[in-house]
C-alpha cells in the first residue's frame, strides 16, 4: 500500500502533538517519536518553521514549566532553531533531561509529554492578534 502524495508516515504517539502543532500555526515537517533503550538513545523531536516570535513563546512556555516548583512535564523540553539547507530559520521541539533519572528508562514518560504538551503548552504560544 502507497501513501497518497503529500502524505508522509507519523510515528503514532506522536501524532496527535504534530497535529496540534499544525493547528496552532506551527508548520511541521519532520517528526520522530524516539527509539531505541534508553529512550535517549534516539530521542524524539519536531522539527517546524514559524515566527521567531511563535518559537519563543513557546520556548518561554517550556522553560516556566521547567523551572517551576512541580512541572507538568516529565522531561525538560527546549526549542532549538537552526537554518536548514535553503538557509531559513526553522526550529526543533525536542526534549533535553528527565527530571528524575528513571524516565530515562521508561518511554511512557515521553508519551506522557506528548499528550501534557498538546492539552496545555501548543495552543497557549500562539500570539494573541490584536485588531
Amino acid at each position: 500500500m502507497s501513501l497518497p502524495a503529500g502524505y508522509y508516515r507519523i510515528d503514532p504517539d506522536i501524532r496527535a502533538l504534530v497535529s496540534a502543532m499544525n493547528v496552532h500555526g506551527f508548520r511541521t515537517y519532520a517528526s520522530c517519536q524516539g527509539h531505541g533503550f534508553p529512550v535517549t538513545k534516539l530521542p524524539p523531536y519536531i522539527a517546524f518553521s514559524c515566527p521567531v516570535k511563535m518559537a519563543a513563546l513557546l520556548e518561554q512556555r517550556l522553560r516556566q514549566d521547567a523551572e517551576s516548583a512541580i512541572p507538568r512535564l516529565t522531561w525538560g523540553w527546549s526549542v532549538k532553531g537552526t537554518f536548514n539547507s535553503d538557509f531559513q530559520l526553522c526550529f526543533r521541539l525536542q526534549p533535553e533531561s528527565p527530571h528524575h533519572w528513571y524516565h530515562r528508562y521508561c518511554r511512557r514518560s515521553l508519551r506522557a509529554d506528548f499528550r501534557t504538551l498538546v492539552r496545555l503548552r501548543i495552543r497557549k504560544s500562539v500570539p494573541v492578534r490584536r485588531h
